[in-house]
């Protein structure tokens, strides 16, 4: 078996480890490489087109996981995660949504010091270009970030509709949430191409000589040293296994860094021996850090829909979206020619973060009232047997403070104007004639899960087998209660929103009883690929496995920087809190070691 050694061994070329590629690489002093068990797929069209990006999802570029079944629900979810060298922001859409202030904050108040807003906020802008309007630019980071205007018939209905009912636009890059916004884009305005860690990250910066980047390795394990006299373990290197079967040794003479993403960070380290002891004993591993929260505390957002018909005269892209050969042969024409149409964005960048209004009313009193009634600690405790009171306890009264501030968003909506298939039955099924959707995600939920191996066997490490991920959706009864008030509050608004009203079709509400709207949600409800927590950060004794820099409990030289890390979920699409972490990951890398 053979070896080579680095000073900082990056395990997972994605978005949070080719940003730490870029920045640590920076000084000439420090050996870097990066293992990847995906192929670069920089020059892939699909890749690199905006609107082909849902080709990718089950393609050799995702590994298309799945959760075990979910007895609330009655479908199957899977999970796409980037098998690629940029992983997720190689796959996924394109939308950069901060997160809220509040948030933040609550990350900060579990006891991470320096994870304040400003901190996080700087760390954020160091990520990106922002090209708004008029040609306006801002910042100079490497991501380069596309804002339009709202320009097209149903931009601007969504703007002015929830303006008419009292929920004006808000700046989506601000952290302050609670209206709707036209969502930025990583997307190049020059290229029109998808902008992402790999071509804005790392294609710059290649040629460095102390930068290596190794594709289609896996790592199986991290090499840990025990100490003689019970203190932390040492990291000494990785484990790798080529494509064809090949096992190497790359040690490590000063970090090793996981950044695999909220499913195969805890993974790399239960199969190092850092995890549940008894978990770890049943599979024959060796335990080296006994740490029972590592792969606990899954987060995602769940979300349901709505479909509303559209009137004939008007226009949607259901056309594209059923794949009609005018329809796509348009699309490409407009998309080679002049960078326009469908195929130049994700279609989704029509959104809102909002709160519940009703309440905050004097009738909604009684309403909130039992919502908060639902906050137990014990409960909470009992649900997800490896949660401490404590989390319990800082969770639920973070959930407290959203319900009740009027001001905060409780939900994050999705607007496009064609089919969506929450009622459908398939996930591929295309409805005839006009259509726009509103997806309607609950932003913060109480129901948490955990991602835990159940094999040591190396082969399984490029595989999306030898693993449960179990999301345990709706376990938590709140979550069910105030996403069906979301679906209820949807319905309501957009009836009201005249703007946008006078483009559809008559509609017949469906669901003044709430018991109605918590069946639909059950039967229609999905999961966003907003997965986060499994190696959260914040003291250990309260269910920790990083500290407040990043630092694997038990282990000197051991971090993880990705999704993983973070707490508590983000309010929407986390790829700009990934970006975020990994930017403040990399300045803390740089100040313990060199």
């Amino acid at each position: 078996m053979s070896s080579e050694t680095y000073d900082v061994v990056i395990v997972g070329g994605g978005t949070s480890g080719l940003v730490l590629a870029n920045r640590l690489s920076e000084n000439p002093k420090l050996q870097v490489i990066v293992l990847e068990t995906g192929e670069d797929r920089s020059k892939d069209p699909n890749t690199l087109t905006p609107g082909a990006w849902p080709m990718l999802s089950n393609s050799s570029a995702d590994w298309t996981f799945h959760t075990a079944p979910q007895k609330d629900l009655t479908r199957q979810i899977t999970i796409p995660q980037g098998k690629a060298l940029g992983g997720s922001s190689a796959i996924n859409s394109f939308l950069f949504t901060p997160t809220s202030r509040a948030t933040v904050k609550a990350w900060n108040n579990l006891g991470n010091e320096g994870w304040d807003y400003a901190a996080f906020e700087a760390a954020m802008k160091k990520s990106f270009t922002l090209h708004k309007p008029s040609n306006v630019t801002e910042g100079n980071g490497p991501l380069q970030l596309s804002l339009a205007a709202p320009e097209s018939l149903w931009e601007k209905a969504w703007i002015e509709g929830l303006g008419s009912v009292g929920l004006p636009e808000s700046d989506p890059l601000s952290g302050n949430l609670g209206g709707p916004i036209i969502a930025p884009e990583s997307i190049d305005p020059k290229t029109k191409q998808r902008s992402y860690a790999t071509n804005a990250y790392l294609d710059p910066i290649r040629s460095r000589s102390n930068l290596m980047i190794r594709t289609e390795t896996t790592v199986t394990k991290v090499l840990l040293e025990k100490s003689s006299s019970g203190g932390d373990a040492v990291a000494k290197g990785v484990q790798t296994i080529s494509k064809d079967g090949v096992s190497h040794i790359i040690g490590a003479r000063k970090e090793v860094i996981i950044s695999g993403g909220s499913i195969n960070s805890p993974r790399i380290l239960e199969l190092s021996g850092i995890g549940r002891a008894d978990l770890l004993q049943s599979l024959g591993i060796d335990v080296v850090v006994d740490n029972p929260h590592v792969g606990e505390n899954l987060q995602n957002h769940i979300f349901s829909g709505l479909g509303f018909e559209v009137r004939d005269d008007v226009d949607t892209i259901d056309a594209f979206f059923r794949q009609e050969p005018e329809a796509v042969a348009l699309a490409m024409q407009d998309y080679g020619t002049k960078g326009t149409g469908p195929l130049s964005t994700s279609n989704m960048i029509t959104m809102a973060q909002l709160p519940l209004p009703d309440l905050h009313t004097e009738n909604g009193s009684k309403d909130l009232d039992k919502l908060l009634g639902l906050l137990d600690p014990a409960l909470d405790v009992s649900l997800s047997p490896q949660t401490t009171p404590a989390f319990a306890t800082a969770h639920q009264a973070f959930i407290r403070s959203i319900l009740t501030n009027p001001l905060e968003p409780v939900g994050n909506y999705v607007f496009g104007p064609a089919y969506a298939p929450f009622e459908a039955p398939s996930p591929t099924y295309r409805a005839p004639g006009k259509h726009v959707s509103i997806a309607i995600e609950l932003s913060h939920p109480l129901s948490r899960g955990s991602v835990h191996i159940t094999s040591s066997a190396p082969s399984h490490a490029s595989t999306n087998e030898g693993l449960t991920i179990d999301p345990r959706y709706f376990s938590h009864p709140l979550d069910l209660e105030v996403l069906a008030r979301q679906v209820q509050f949807t319905e309501d608004l957009i009836t009201r929103a005249a703007p946008l009203t006078q483009y559809l079709k008559p509609y017949t509400k469906r669901f003044d009883d709430l018991e109605v709207a918590k069946e639909y949600v059950l039967r229609t409800a999905d999961a966003a690929y907003h997965y986060t927590g499994t190696c959260s950060m914040m003291p250990r004794e309260i269910g920790g496995v990083v500290d407040s820099r990043l630092r694997v409990y038990g282990v000197a030289n051991l971090r993880v920087c990705d999704a993983s890390v973070v707490p508590l979920e983000p309010t929407a699409n986390p790829q700009a809190v990934v970006y975020a972490v990994a930017e403040m990951g990399a300045g803390f890398v740089r100040e313990d070691v060199l």
